[in-house]
């Protein structure tokens, strides 16, 4: 399949485009800067890189509409970021051809605290602040696509892990400034988990599916996640021991707030959360190592990427 990819310099999107091309896929991505780190990682795989920017759609939506699918992984990351990912969906989806398929990634948090009962995607949202906006683009996502025969599904991935990345990658970074780990809250609440391979294979999975014209994936929200739950004091030590730093330090939410902002309220979320019904309909098993077991990995993080 051709496919057009946003978010190909980020984290999940390197793993998205890495596994994309060792199936075969021709892969375009969107990218600012074609001499960026990322940039240069992706055409060392095989990628070919569009230059354009996610707040201009006009820069790439011809492109992803060209495309037999798209995987919709980027955002600005910024007070931006909702209208400007509303946008580009719109966008893509419009100059989109009836039988093309789209991927859109959403997350776990908009489910906000689950009170120890799994969330499913059946479960009533309550979001939190940092991602208020993403049930609306959901939902945008899913009606646009129908109303133009495009097999469009959501993916709601977990905490993302692996390779020293993500937010993972952050907190361990943040020991170089506090010589400690700092967890927001008091560690007793806890994170649904997924690998970033895995997650990468979800994707490839899903927009195969949507190719084929699966119909228990099309128009389907689903939540990809390995682990359930997993404590949030047990993930702050085993980065501690990995990164031998002083201790673990738990930090009260309200001066977390004071550096983070929003997204301090994001990692202060108690969440369990079920991944059941997407490993059933992509035939998706989990192959990558669990949370604690990745993050024990001496030398992890020194040898990590947190784009």
């Amino acid at each position: 399949m051709e496919l057009f990819m946003t978010g190909g310099t980020g984290y999940i999107g390197q793993a998205v485009a890495r596994k994309a091309i060792s199936l075969g896929h021709q892969v375009t991505a969107l990218v600012r800067d074609d001499k960026s780190a990322g940039a240069t990682a992706l055409a060392s795989l095989g990628v070919k890189l569009h230059g354009g920017d996610l707040r201009d759609p006009s820069s790439f939506a011809a492109t992803a509409g060209a495309a037999d699918g798209v995987l919709h992984a980027a955002s600005t990351n910024d007070a931006a970021a909702p209208a400007a990912d509303k946008a580009a969906v719109e966008a893509m989806l419009l100059h989109s051809r009836p039988g093309a398929a789209f991927v859109y990634t959403s997350g776990t948090w908009v489910y906000g605290n689950t009170n120890g009962e799994p969330a499913t995607e059946a479960s009533a949202l309550n979001p939190t602040p940092l991602v208020a906006w993403r049930p609306e683009v959901e939902q945008r996502v899913l009606a646009l696509a129908a109303r133009r025969s495009i097999a469009a599904v959501i993916l709601r991935p977990a905490m993302v892990h692996g390779h020293g990345g993500g937010v993972f990658g952050m907190l361990a970074g943040m020991v170089r400034q506090t010589g400690s780990v700092r967890v927001v809250g008091d560690g007793r609440n806890q994170w649904p988990a997924v690998h970033v391979d895995d997650l990468a294979a979800a994707y490839l999975s899903a927009m195969a599916r949507l190719a084929s014209g699966d119909d228990q994936v099309a128009g389907q929200i689903l939540n990809v996640v390995a682990e359930e739950a997993v404590a949030v004091a047990e993930m702050g030590e085993a980065i501690r021991a990995s990164v031998a730093a002083d201790r673990v330090e738990f930090w009260p939410l309200d001066d977390a707030r004071q550096s983070l902002g929003p997204f301090a309220d994001a990692l202060a979320l108690d969440q369990t959360v079920s991944g059941q019904h997407a490993r059933r309909v992509l035939a998706w098993e989990p192959q990558g190592p669990g949370l604690i077991a990745d993050l024990s990995v001496q030398k992890h993080f020194q040898q990590g990427n947190g784009e």
